[in-house]
């Protein structure tokens, strides 16, 4: 309790869950932009939409800030989700250094989550997307006609105004599969802690 209160433990936990706070935010401020998306396509016909692409002309929002508020949004789930991850990464290790007396680097979380049967290729596609747009880049965003009948459209983020193909676009489903991965690290990662503190506690007692 003396570490907590006096080492930068207590600041760091209180950082990581502002920065979880903001993230969940963003995620249902995005999720009402797309809602706001979905609701003008539904004013567009078929045909409206065919002429639209066979012409290769652009659809024009009726509120022209919906295209640039849904990228602040993808911008800002990029930048939340690594600067969480990374605060979590110092603040585990931190916890381990000097509540538990072990040392804990990152690629041991990694291989940690690992072992529990996690799929952290998440970490590395979001940490490149977010060094792509916050050095290299700004991210514009295009709709794919998934279906037609009944129809539906892919969110795709384009690294470039125009892509040569479909390593230039990360599509929705990607965003979504990093949260996802996120979400599962969190709760592995606080089971990890749990055990932790159970076998040190174990071993002070006997």
């Amino acid at each position: 309790m003396e570490e907590w209160g006096t080492s930068p433990l207590a600041e760091m936990g209180c950082a990581l869950a502002t920065k979880i706070s903001i993230l969940g935010r963003v995620i249902r401020r995005f999720d009402a932009q797309m809602v706001r998306l979905d609701e003008e396509l539904k004013e567009k016909t078929d045909e409206e939409i065919r002429t639209l692409l066979r012409g290769g002309f652009v659809f024009t929002t009726h509120d022209e800030l919906l295209p640039d508020d849904i990228l602040a949004d993808i911008d800002a789930f990029l930048f939340e989700s690594r600067s969480a991850y990374e605060i979590i990464g110092k603040f585990l290790a931190e916890f381990f250094q000097r509540i538990l007396g072990q040392a804990l680097s990152q690629q041991e979380i990694v291989a940690r989550l690992e072992a529990d049967g996690i799929d952290t290729e998440w970490v590395k596609q979001l940490r490149d997307h977010r060094v792509l747009f916050f050095h290299n880049t700004a991210p514009w965003i295009a709709l794919e006609v998934a279906r037609w009948q009944p129809r539906r459209f892919d969110l795709l983020v384009l690294k470039k105004t125009v892509p040569d193909d479909s390593n230039d676009m990360i599509r929705l489903k990607e965003l979504v599969d990093i949260f996802r991965g996120f979400e599962k690290s969190l709760g592995a990662l606080h089971q990890f802690i749990v055990a932790t503190i159970e076998q040190v506690e174990s071993r002070v007692q006997t």
